[in-house]
């Protein structure tokens, strides 16, 4: 697991304060973050582009004996067709052509009070080795974050030095960015 067994921490955080519902989580790769929710009592979907990823996700399932739903999808056209409790974005970083549309496309995601939860790389990572896009276009601001998000309303939103453990390709020093953010009834 290049990113570990568990899930991501802030992820986790934000996620054990809200009550259990229908979670989405786009590029979930290996499964860390799915398979933790469904253990928390989740009904939890996911895509990733990649059929490896989708398959050691639901090997991950079986193994911690919980149940979700992955399949492959990629991020510029895939659609759900249903609104979600919660849509989880952990260092999904998309090209800046497809970003912004992708980002508004989750917010309609949500369901009226459903919670957006991102983590990712902010633009002072390309100072730190602990994993993340090496192009400043890819990595994420406040600013740009308001802008993709502007129909919900932010409860975090902020840009801050952490200290990354979760597995090999993000450990150490990074500088993360982080929104969670609610649809309006």
């Amino acid at each position: 697991m290049v990113y570990g067994h568990g899930p991501n921490a802030f992820f986790a955080a934000q996620l054990a304060k809200l009550s259990p519902g229908r979670i989405l989580l786009p590029g979930d790769g290996e499964g860390r973050n799915a398979t933790h929710a469904a253990g928390q009592g989740w009904s939890v979907r996911s895509f990733d582009a990649s059929a490896v990823g989708v398959e050691k996700s639901l090997a991950l399932a079986r193994t911690k004996k919980v149940h979700i739903e992955a399949e492959c999808g990629d991020a510029a056209d895939w659609e759900p067709n249903e609104e979600f409790d919660v849509v989880a974005l952990c260092y999904l970083h998309l090209p800046k052509d497809l970003r912004p549309l992708f980002h508004r496309r989750v917010a309609q995601w949500l369901k009226p009070g459903g919670t957006l939860i991102l983590e990712g790389f902010g633009p002072g990572q390309l100072a730190f080795q602990s994993g993340g896009p090496k192009d400043l276009s890819m990595l994420f601001t406040t600013d740009m974050l308001t802008s993709d998000f502007a129909g919900l309303n932010p409860s975090i939103l902020t840009t801050e030095e952490v200290e990354l453990d979760e597995g090999p390709y993000h450990q150490g020093t990074a500088e993360v960015t982080r929104v969670v953010a609610a649809r309006p009834h």
